[in-house]
């Protein structure tokens, strides 16, 4: 389980299912490094590999994921629960949250609010990528957070108000 108080609960390293959103994020952020140190596989649904690295060609995200020796792309079974999603959430969310359930991977990083709630509702863990930078700094990765927010937000990557303020609290680090 990943979460801020830096438990996880496979002793052989994080085991992650990834939307293209945090894939993104993480990127504009230039975390790349600090993600392939904290998560063993990344795995990547279909649909969110042909939105990062295929639809997204010269874009945030691409070239790292296309390059991440640590990155597995796998394809949903169950397209039907994938359809029952995509009633509240896009293609990439949906088989994200659906490959994690397949595979029984508890953790997925999803940057969308009613992704996250979706997911929880499932029996998932999720944080986007402002929980990974908390995590990340909780772990002695990184040293600040609020100028990896910043660099987030000059970048057009959207983050609540709320969302920041909290995670800086959180991090102990100055509004």
């Amino acid at each position: 389980m990943l979460n801020t108080t830096n438990k996880v609960t496979d002793p052989n390293g994080l085991i992650v299912v990834a939307d293209a959103s945090f894939i993104i994020g993480i990127s504009l952020c230039e975390q790349w490094d600090t993600l392939k140190v904290l998560v063993e596989t990344l795995i990547i649904a279909d649909e969110v590999w042909k939105e990062v690295v295929e639809r997204g060609e010269g874009r945030p995200g691409e070239k790292e994921l296309r390059q991440a020796t640590f990155a597995q792309r796998q394809t949903v079974s169950n397209t039907s629960a994938v359809t029952m999603l995509m009633a509240t959430l896009d293609k990439g969310e949906a088989e994200t949250l659906v490959l994690a359930t397949e595979l029984r991977v508890m953790n997925v990083f999803v940057d969308d609010l009613r992704g996250r709630k979706v997911a929880q509702s499932l029996g998932l863990q999720a944080v986007g990528v402002a929980g990974f930078l908390l995590f990340a700094k909780k772990r002695g990765k990184i040293r600040a957070i609020r100028p990896l927010l910043l660099q987030l937000q000059q970048k057009g990557f959207r983050l609540s108000s709320g969302l920041i303020d909290t995670v800086l609290e959180e991090a102990n680090e100055t509004l």
